[in-house]
């Protein structure tokens, strides 16, 4: 029994063959060389929620329009279509993917919510103290007045240093407030990382290539006229000069008149 070919390359395969070994196409099918996959159809259990949404809609619809309310029942039948419609069209998209990203988008905003308020917490109590710092410096520049007023030496000194500590402390604190509104936005971007849409690069900002000189400034001027091989006869006086001779013999002749 002969061997069947392939359609598709005209190579002998097996009796039995789905793919032909050659190019590796189906034999079964050969209208398609690419695998597809069927739209899913409607399914009674577990019922669609756009299915069921719209159902509810087109009813509530019917009610209204009963009960003599035509504008409000009619803008419902609308969005009943328009439902079944979109439901009708909808991609690759399986409900699987979508929870997962309603799930990822859950988890970033709730990380971001914390990161906030644990941001408005501390930055809360650091200002707090920061305001007591101020308090204190108040009183302790009173107290120096007091004291150099009363030209009382060891109070001045107490005084001074007094307020360089707590001056220390106030910027300690400031510092610390920056940098927990720091640590709360780099939270905030690393939570809503995953999630955030991305966006496309601008091919267009990209340096263009600037052409090398020729010659290059290293290597000094062009190579002459190739010279002669030692077997190769040289012209003699009646015979014309190559072109470069030439050009040379008219640029010597211009310099010299």
């Amino acid at each position: 029994m002969p061997e069947p070919d392939c359609p598709h390359c005209g190579t002998p395969v097996p009796a039995n063959s789905r793919f032909c070994p050659e190019c590796g196409r189906s034999l079964e099918t050969g209208l398609f060389d690419q695998p597809f996959l069927a739209r899913p159809g409607w399914t009674l259990w577990p019922p669609d929620v756009v299915v069921v949404i719209a159902v509810l809609v087109a009813v509530g619809g019917l009610i209204l329009m009963i009960g003599g309310a035509w504008a409000w029942g009619l803008v419902a039948l609308l969005a009943a279509v328009v439902l079944v419609l979109a439901r009708t069209h909808l991609g690759t998209r399986t409900a699987v993917h979508a929870l997962a990203d309603v799930r990822a988008r859950a988890a970033a905003t709730r990380e971001a919510m914390a990161a906030r308020s644990r941001e408005q917490v501390d930055v809360f109590r650091a200002r707090r103290e920061l305001a007591e710092l101020h308090a204190e410096r108040t009183r302790l520049f009173r107290d120096l007045g007091y004291a150099v007023y009363h030209e009382d030496e060891t109070g001045t000194k107490t005084a001074r240093e007094e307020i360089a500590t707590v001056e220390a402390r106030i910027g300690d604190r400031e510092a610390e407030i920056e940098a927990l509104r720091k640590e709360a936005v780099d939270r905030v971007e690393r939570a809503q990382g995953p999630v955030r849409p991305t966006e496309p690069m601008d091919a267009s900002g990209a340096s263009a290539r600037v052409p090398e000189p020729w010659p290059p400034p290293d290597e000094g001027d062009l190579p002459g006229p190739p010279a002669p091989a030692p077997g190769e006869p040289t012209p003699g006086p009646e015979e014309p000069a190559p072109p470069m001779q030439q050009q040379e013999h008219g640029k010597k002749g211009a310099a010299e008149s």
